[in-house]
């Protein structure tokens, strides 16, 4: 069916300070009372807190202190800012009171009272998240109070640093901005096979063999506006590595924000790196020579490959006092397994020989999860548990793999529920809504990235974490998800915060705040706009949401052939006389046929733009201009679009208006 949108374009803009002392608060605590007043903060202000929780102190009273300039003096007793712990809380819960007079912030631990801090700042103008003083702020926050708890306990971000390396100091900004959505999880990809950016002082060669190797190749550049970037797969990158100093720097620094970094060393496939300096290492002890993603090299299982990698696996124990240790696990081709006379010996010797004509690889996998156990058995020596890829589990595996043994189902939601009422940890890593790497929007302008999408902000918050075919034990075995930033396609940093915010946002709100709680997706993006003020003061290169659409349209919208007639504020100037319209699919089954769109003065057709155009999976001609008449500059029109859902009404989507100049 087609409709007709009409909509009163009048003038006007928010305020951003209007909207940054608005209470948005990301994620979205479990419960808010507000009260009368508010709580100003003074130069000189007291923080008091118990000595167990210096660090919590010193951090409020550092992060209160760039912003405003004031100064607050951590003391034992006495603080009109009080922290402390209450063991009746949750670990990570918290209850934080605003009044006029004070603020006490109480967690179930340390990690508690910190999150507890964090809301607290979200409750004072955004310029507080900044690194520059900014005078001209009215620096009080609303009398409330909140109590809170999160629902999961692994919320995480995914960052590859080994495509393309990241600096230190990008590293620390990044957990500033984790730590910002209390998210807690940093899964780090330090190895693959274009580059190991991790220092093992045992293998020095390691991090030598991508040194001379430009950072980044021009058609990786992913805003080139002339092409679509494309990564060099298999082709070494160099940038730099992390030394073990650096490491335990950015570690120390991630403690202080309650975040965990979990460490991933890469076996036995995306191995080219480490195979090509240290070729002895690998089941064919030739130099790789395949370029490509998925090379075919391995690691070998005879005694030198092992040794090596309990040698790695143990200095990095050393730098990373995580809990978990990732072994990745994913895309590991067969081939030279299968060929190779020493590992068919020992898969006899080992008794996992299976015959299974539906699966030619039964006995190399089986061997690949004899290789994990192996390998999980020696970081267990040191109270540390193994994370894997899905592909740990495909086949038989499940049964053969540790109880302790966490899973990251990337390929099959479903898979995570299998593994959970199996008995394992789960941590959802969903190819589509959690891998970052891919469009956020259907737009023309838009970065590359290297998988469709869009994989949108709301797909990432509507995320069921717990199915309903899970166990009572398996739903315990859901520790929560985190989102992926493969960074094929973000040579820069710029191009990685671009990527991760604000969809990280979502993923922290999905993972914190319980689902009865979080239904009201949109209630989240009108959040997520105030919440933007923050991101901007943290310094973040972030992807701007737009005030709610004032056109929208869904599968009710489209049967019900509907007239809408609402303001936006947006306005024709002699600077800015061109109304634009950008047609923004977001899901659904169907389409939108587009036919044009007319602006009115009075029911009288000023100008149009007729063309037919198309957004959903593959957008054309979805953007349509029009040059307002001089006459008519800050006049209320109204605007017309005539558009019909294709071949079927099952379609969300939004219309953005805008100006622009000439």
């Amino acid at each position: 069916m087609r409709f007709w949108l009409s909509i009163v374009i009048l003038g006007g803009l928010f305020s951003a300070s209007v909207l940054a002392q608005d209470l948005s608060f990301v994620p979205l605590p479990a419960s808010i009372q507000q009260k009368d007043g508010r709580f100003a903060l003074k130069d000189g202000m007291g923080i008091s807190a118990a000595a167990a929780l210096k660090s919590e102190a010193n951090w409020l009273s550092a992060r209160l202190s760039i912003g405003s300039g004031m100064k607050f003096s951590v003391q034992a007793s006495g603080g009109v800012i009080r922290l402390s712990i209450d063991a009746s809380l949750p670990q990570e819960g918290y209850e934080l009171e605003i009044s006029p007079a004070e603020v006490t912030i109480r967690g179930g631990s340390n990690a508690g009272v910190f999150y507890g801090a964090v809301t607290f700042l979200q409750s004072l103008p955004s310029a507080v998240f900044g690194r520059e003083v900014q005078a001209q702020v009215d620096w009080s926050a609303p009398a409330l109070q909140i109590k809170d708890a999160p629902l999961c306990t692994w919320r995480g971000l995914h960052l590859d640093s080994s495509r393309h390396f990241q600096p230190k100091d990008f590293l620390l900004k990044f957990l500033d901005a984790m730590a910002a959505q209390k998210l807690n999880r940093l899964h780090w990809h330090l190895v693959d096979s274009e580059a190991w950016r991790l220092e093992i002082r045992k293998y020095p060669k390691l991090t030598q063999v991508h040194r001379d190797f430009p950072a980044y190749y021009p058609e990786e550049i992913p805003t080139n506006p002339t092409f679509r970037a494309k990564y060099r797969y298999g082709h070494f990158h160099g940038g730099g590595h992390y030394s073990q100093a650096d490491v335990r720097e950015i570690v120390a620094y991630a403690q202080k924000l309650h975040i965990t970094i979990v460490p991933e060393i890469e076996f036995p496939g995306h191995a080219m790196a480490a195979l090509t300096a240290y070729p002895e290492l690998g089941t064919t002890r030739k130099v790789p020579v395949v370029r490509s993603n998925i090379t075919p090299d391995l690691f070998g299982v005879h005694p030198r490959a092992m040794t090596f990698l309990m040698d790695v696996l143990d200095e990095t124990m050393e730098l990373f006092p995580s809990p978990w240790i990732h072994f990745g696990g994913d895309e590991a081709p067969k081939g030279q397994w299968k060929n190779d006379a020493y590992t068919q010996k020992r898969i006899d010797e080992l008794g996992l020989r299976i015959n299974d004509p539906e699966h030619p690889n039964a006995s190399e996998d089986a061997m690949q999860a004899w290789m994990f156990n192996e390998l999980a058995a020696h970081i267990a020596k040191k109270k540390r548990r193994a994370v894997g890829w899905e592909e740990i589990m495909h086949g038989k595996n499940l049964d053969r793999l540790p109880k302790g043994s966490v899973i990251m189902p990337w390929l099959s939601v479903a898979n995570g529920a299998v593994a959970a009422n199996a008995g394992y940890g789960v941590v959802h890593t969903a190819v589509g809504p959690f891998y970052l790497d891919s469009y956020q929007v259907q737009s023309p302008n838009e970065p590359s990235a290297l998988y469709g999408g869009p994989f949108t902000l709301e797909q990432i918050h509507r995320f069921q974490l717990f199915p309903d075919n899970l166990t009572e034990s398996g739903r315990a075995n859901i520790f929560g998800a985190q989102c992926q930033l493969w960074t094929e396609l973000m040579p820069r940093t710029d191009d990685v915060e671009y990527q991760a915010y604000p969809r990280a946002c979502a993923l922290a709100e999905l993972t914190w705040t319980a689902p009865e709680r979080r239904v009201d997706t949109d209630d989240f993006l009108e959040r997520l706009v105030r919440h933007g003020a923050r991101l901007t003061a943290l310094g973040l290169n972030h992807r701007r949401v737009s005030p709610k659409a004032s056109l929208q349209w869904s599968p009710e919208f489209l049967s019900s052939g509907a007239t809408w007639e609402l303001a936006a504020a947006v306005t024709a100037t002699a600077e800015k006389p061109v109304v634009l319209l950008n047609f923004l699919y977001r899901e659904g089954t169907h389409g939108l046929d587009i036919q044009g769109a007319e602006l009115l003065d009075n029911g009288q057709v000023l100008v149009s733009d007729k063309h037919e155009g198309f957004t959903g999976g593959q957008p054309r001609a979805n953007q349509y201009r029009m040059k307002v008449p001089a006459a008519h500059f800050g006049k209320n029109l109204t605007l017309r679009i005539l558009a019909m859902g294709a071949g079927g009404n099952d379609s969300r989507g939004d219309v953005s208006v805008s100006t622009e100049a000439e």
